[in-house]
């Protein structure tokens, strides 16, 4: 049996889009891409279609079929929430299929982190010995 080491774990990212700044909603994808590289996975960062969609123009449901497609191939999903400057959640539909398709679906592991910070501890300390490896 293959002995498991950070890079092999792919670590897909959900979060909001389009409610809330598109902007701050792609950099904290971005920061959160940039701690999981830092700490050897291989994250998937799906808000990066954001800078093709403005090269060329895609319908939101096929950029979401595009993101399945890699969700699949994903060992982890985390779910990084956002909050409006009131510090009200701010609610995401694609997001939220996202977490539905990996836990009932594909049944990998969801964490769910209300900021980088918290996504900054757990990948610190996080152990993936008992994470079932497979590609899919």
């Amino acid at each position: 049996m293959k002995t498991l080491q950070s890079k092999d774990i792919c670590v897909y990212i959900a979060s909001p889009y389009t409610n809330g700044r598109t902007s701050d909603n792609v950099r904290k994808q971005l920061d959160a891409g940039n701690i999981l590289m830092d700490h050897g996975y291989t994250p998937f960062i799906p808000l990066l279609s954001h800078y093709a969609e403005i090269h060329m123009h895609r319908g939101e449901h096929e950029w979401f079929e595009w993101d399945v497609v890699w969700l699949r191939k994903c060992d982890i999903l985390i779910r990084i929430k956002a909050f409006d400057d009131k510090g009200n959640e701010i609610y995401s539909v694609g997001a939220d299929e996202e977490v539905r398709i990996a836990k009932e679906e594909l049944r990998i592991p969801v964490y769910i982190f209300e900021n980088l910070e918290e996504l900054k501890k757990w990948v610190s300390t996080y152990t993936h010995k008992n994470l079932p490896y497979h590609r899919r």
